[in-house]
Order: C-alpha cells, then structure tokens, then sequence
C-alpha cells in the first residue's frame, strides 16, 4: 500500500470517514440493484457518490478502496460475487476510478466534480461495453446500443456529479473535525 494512504489510515477521524463513504457506498449498491430497469445496465450509479467523495476528500488510493470495499460487500449482499455482473463491475469501477484519478490529477481546476464525474461515468460504461462485446456477446450488433449507454452514462454521470458535489462540504467539515451545525 502507498504511504500516501497508510498515513490517512493512521488517523482515526480518516478511518472513520473513509469506513463511512465505504458503508454509504455498499448500502447504494445495494438499493440501486431493488430499483426495476428498463434494462439491467441502465443503473445511475448512486454508488459512485461514495467513491467520488473519496477521491475529492482523500485521493486516489482511498478511492480504490472504497470502491473495491463496496463493490465486492455488496456483490457478496446481493448474491452476485464472482458472477459476470461482478466481474463487469470490478474492472468498470476500477477504470472509472483510475480515469477520475487522471482527471483530478491534470490540473485542480480543469474539470469540476461533476466533471470528474462524467469522465469517470463514459470510461466505466465503455469498460463494461467493451467487456461484453469482446467476452460474452461477440456480436458487433451491439453497437447500437451504444447511444444509448452512452446517454445512460451522461446522465448518470450528471447526477452522480451534482450529489457529490452537493455533499462535498459535508465530507469535508467531518473529515476536518468540525461538526455540520458550523
């Protein structure tokens, strides 16, 4: 692990929050795969939110653990550890992770959260779609669904981007220490 995040995981108050976003996380996991689809790929991606958070109040390593943290807890309370849906996660949450890290990492003020957000929403989808193209479908049909995840991807990306920026303020006092009455 690097230093950056065992240095974080020293601290109490970081431990707490990062265990916070991470339960956050799981317990949105969880609800969005009860909320019936049009089809079972169209999700907003609530879950993000947690990871998203992770990365604007912590960094990168942090991130990754909050994502691997929610995405195999709660493939394993869904019941869907080690399926395709769960290996189709892992790699889309991992390369969302990384390409918010990259987004981040260019330049602070470059892209905003919801920015972030929206790159990290188009890379998990294309990873997924990729996936499923190359190992499981084999048939250039789908293509043409690609409009429309792409539309799904945006405007999940859009969401997920407003509501983490919108609970940014709060990560961050209790990170600090200071209560949310301030």
């Amino acid at each position: 692990m690097p230093s950056t995040l065992l240095n974080s995981l020293s601290s109490p108050r970081h431990i707490t929050t990062l265990a916070l976003l991470a339960a956050v996380g799981i317990a949105l996991f969880v609800f969005e795969s009860f909320i019936p689809m049009p089809f079972p790929f169209l999700k907003i991606g609530l879950a993000n939110v947690s990871s998203l958070l992770a990365l604007m109040v912590f960094g990168v390593w942090e991130m990754l653990l909050v994502v691997i943290l929610r995405i195999v807890v709660g493939s394993f309370m869904i019941g869907s550890l080690f399926s395709p849906g769960f290996l189709l996660a892992i790699a889309g949450g991992t390369a969302s992770a990384v390409a918010m890290a990259g987004a981040k990492a260019t330049t602070r003020d470059l892209f905003s959260v919801v920015g972030i957000s929206l790159i990290g929403s188009v890379t998990h989808m294309m990873t997924q779609f990729l996936l499923v193209l190359f190992l499981y479908v084999q048939n250039q049909a789908i293509v043409f669904l690609l409009p429309l995840l792409l539309f799904s991807a945006l405007v999940g990306g859009l969401v997920v981007g407003w509501i983490a920026s919108r609970l940014l303020g709060v990560v961050g006092r209790i990170q600090m220490g200071r209560t949310l009455s301030k």
